[in-house]
């Protein structure tokens, strides 16, 4: 697979991850929308809604055990491929599907970068894999701590890995600072999409994914959510300081979707009760706000200016990523 058909796929599975990645410097941007095919692969399995529940986790389980040796095994990669294919056809978009279908093509593209960024992609999808079956396999959402372990399993482990990759990238980058913040970055991000999308969650999937959950400022389920996830969106703020100035593309690439993830949670706040529909942001909004943070996303100071404007009206309850980190991390 080469680059062109890799963006190919990125921009039928994810427009906004098409959209942002590209921001991103050589070759980050080539190995983290590879990383990003590879993790789609795994949700789109979880995610199907006709596949059988024990074949499903049995496929993530046999993933995960092959990302751990670096997908060494072409003909086993090969075999999942098919099985994969198998396992969605009825319930997958097209576009999904086809993904599917070049599993092989993306690995061994996965394959062609230098071993220590193989190594740490491999690594991130075995355990967002191993941890989507586990979701799969029976844990039940009841509390934050569960909230936590789940967004842990689908983002924040994408979060680890952006700041390993990062950091293999720029050797000045403070690594233990950054990792530090990385899961509360990735759950900021996924619980924005859970607030957005809980109306279409509950009618396709019957899913919920935010347990109610005890506030001791009065504020309803929602708005507790809401101000749970802008404490997270300021950790993420925090992550994009560590990351050097003159590392502008990927500092680009994480101020682009945090501040599209501050607009969708001011509309959370102001439509509580929906309609899906009101929740997402409108093109010119986006358009907006990428050029904003590309004259912002230079500066720490502009990085700051920016995010506390988006940010006005947003309760804000902070947690402590350090916590966050020993609690939930398999990094």
């Amino acid at each position: 697979m080469n680059r062109d058909e890799q963006h190919q796929h990125l921009i039928r599975v994810s427009r906004t991850f098409a959209f942002t990645i590209p921001f991103l410097p050589d070759p980050l941007a080539d190995v983290v929308s590879n990383a990003y095919l590879l993790c789609r692969i795994a949700d789109t399995v979880e995610d199907d809604p006709k596949a059988d529940v024990s074949a499903k986790t049995r496929w993530l389980k046999a993933f995960a055990a092959c990302a751990a040796t670096g997908f060494r095994d072409p003909v086993r990669v090969l075999e999942l491929s098919y099985e994969a294919s198998a396992l969605v056809k009825e319930g997958a978009v097209s576009a999904e599907y086809a993904l599917m279908r070049d599993l092989d093509k993306v690995v061994a593209r996965t394959r062609s970068y230098r071993r220590e960024l193989v190594t740490i992609v491999c690594h991130g999808v075995e355990i967002l894999a191993y941890g989507m079956a586990e979701q799969l396999d029976g844990m039940e959402i009841r509390s934050e701590q569960d909230v936590d372990r789940y967004c842990y399993a689908v983002a924040g482990v994408v979060g680890e890995m952006l700041a390993q990759l990062f950091a293999a990238m720029n050797h000045r980058i403070d690594k233990k600072a950054l990792h530090t913040l990385a899961i509360s970055f990735g759950e900021g991000l996924q619980l924005t999409n859970i607030l957005k999308d809980r109306f279409a969650d509950k009618a396709d999937r019957d899913a919920t994914f935010l347990p109610q959950a005890e506030d001791h400022e009065g504020r309803t389920q929602v708005q507790h959510y809401v101000a749970l996830t802008r404490g997270h969106l300021d950790n993420a703020v925090a992550f994009i300081l560590h990351i050097p100035c003159m590392d502008y593309g990927v500092r680009l690439f994480c101020l682009v979707n945090v501040i599209m993830a501050f607009l969708t949670l001011k509309r959370v706040a102001r439509f509580p009760e929906g309609p899906g529909s009101a929740l997402k942001i409108s093109r010119r909004a986006v358009k907006v706000s990428a050029v904003l943070c590309m004259l912002c996303a230079r500066f720490n100071l502009g990085v700051r200016a920016l995010s506390f404007f988006v940010g006005l009206g947003l309760p804000a309850i902070r947690r402590d990523p350090e916590e966050l980190l020993q609690r939930v991390s398999r990094w």
